[in-house]
């Protein structure tokens, strides 16, 4: 008996409190319904959403009637009868008359004004807000949760703008403060440090990515990504700084890694192959130097800053097939003339000993056309070599010292002609 009473009263409760709730606004909507049945002379619905997360955050109706001094009246009594429910209410008077109505309630908010040929009735509806669920394992929580979010499984349904600590950590739309797991995720803008194994924002970062994959939308002056992978969707004005750096955009800033990746590039890429999609250096080479009659090189990156790959000949070597590596630079000192200046090392292909030719050619490079060019200037090569009984001679040479066994000093000449496309 006890147990059905007590039920009883819950339900009761309960169903006054919803009640209660739907006719918070009654008078209000039915004022709305009798003006859209009206002469109206605009309807106007907008709904709004969180960008990148598309979810609704507002809907926005405005009705717009003639004036009519008896609907002005009803509209009041209407705005007053349902202001008892309302958490806030606002008016103006003008010429001792209400010329304006607001009563904000718990997910909506009302206004009406007056002009002098017409009424405009205004309804912003937001959706319920969930409860925060808060239980250091996982935390769901809801846009505008001030508290850090500290569990394995973090969930800011909205903007969050405090720590947030656990395995996955994710914010559906903006961020800032640091974001410490193993997946951390912001659908939108970030702002601060995103450390974890795999980082993700999918708009703007400011701040800092530092992880083993780390992907953003694109990167402000003061944002930079540290890791192994790094992906920019649209542009770096920072610095990215792995192994692999791609992005689908601009380099405003820097990219240091083994390979670089962009579609233009107005900083400087540094890396072991750096490629660029548009406006970048690509040439191939084909030249004579000191040691090796025949070379044929490709050449990739942007002028400030290339690296080339170098195969190379010798006839009279007893091993006579070389590969290189190298950077170099094309600096501008007229239209058409530059100062080129290159480092190399070059490997022999032999599988008994080692030998190393580490070189640096000063050369001096003319433009025929906007594809071809010309260069030449001196070269200066270390020669290393496992093999006491040196064998390697230049094929021409200004100086050709012997430092000992294994190291020699060679001082040559270099010529080149390149096809750049």
């Amino acid at each position: 008996m006890k147990k059905t009473t007590i039920t009883t009263i819950i339900l009761l409760l309960l169903a006054g409190f919803f009640a209660e709730t739907a006719c918070a606004q009654e008078n209000i909507r039915a004022m709305m319904k009798k003006c859209e049945n009206l002469a109206v002379v605009e309807k106007d619905i907008t709904r709004s959403k969180y960008p990148v997360v598309k979810t609704f955050n507002r809907t926005t109706t405005v009705i717009t009637v003639m004036y009519d001094p008896t609907l002005e009246k009803e509209l009041e009594e209407a705005f007053r009868q349902d202001s008892e429910h309302a958490l806030q209410t606002e008016e103006q008077i003008k010429d001792s008359k209400v010329s304006s109505m607001r009563c904000r309630f718990e997910h909506a908010t009302y206004s009406y004004s007056i002009n002098n040929n017409s009424i405009s009735i205004i309804e912003s509806i937001e959706p319920g807000r969930r409860p925060n669920v808060y239980t250091f394992f996982i935390n769901v929580v809801q846009d505008g949760f001030r508290l850090p979010l500290i569990g394995f499984l973090n969930t800011a349904v909205g903007s969050h703008q405090n720590l947030q600590l656990g395995f996955v950590n994710t914010t559906l739309v903006d961020f800032k403060s640091a974001q410490l797991g193993f997946v951390n995720s912001t659908f939108n803008d970030f702002t601060g440090l995103q450390a974890g194994f795999v980082n993700t924002t999918l708009n703007e970062l400011t701040g800092l990515q530092a992880g083993f994959v780390n992907s953003a939308g694109f990167i402000t002056q003061k944002g930079s990504q540290i890791g192994f992978v790094n992906l920019m969707r649209k542009e770096v004005k920072g610095a990215q700084i792995g192994f692999v750096n791609m992005t689908g955009g601009n380099v405003q800033g820097s990219q240091i890694g083994f390979l670089n990746y962009a579609d233009t590039v107005t900083g400087v890429p540094i890396g072991f192959l750096s490629i660029v999609k548009k406006g970048g250096y690509r040439a191939l080479e084909v030249s004579v130097n000191e040691w090796y009659p025949i070379n044929l090189s490709f050449k990739m990156g942007v002028p400030l800053l290339y690296s080339f790959f170098q195969g190379s000949y010798n006839a009279d070597f007893e091993k006579q097939y070389a590969l290189g590596y190298g950077f170099g630079s094309l600096l501008p000192v007229t239209k058409k003339f530059y100062f080129n200046p290159e480092i190399s090392s070059m490997h022999p292909i032999s599988n008994e000993y080692q030998t190393q030719i580490q070189s640096f050619a000063g050369n001096f490079r003319y433009k025929l056309s906007p594809h071809l060019q010309l260069a030449a200037g001196p070269s200066v090569a270390h020669v290393f070599t496992e093999n006491d009984n040196y064998t390697y001679k230049p094929v021409f040479y200004l100086l050709n010292h012997k430092i000992d066994t294994k190291n020699r000093l060679v001082i040559g000449f270099r010529a080149a002609i390149s096809v750049n496309f």
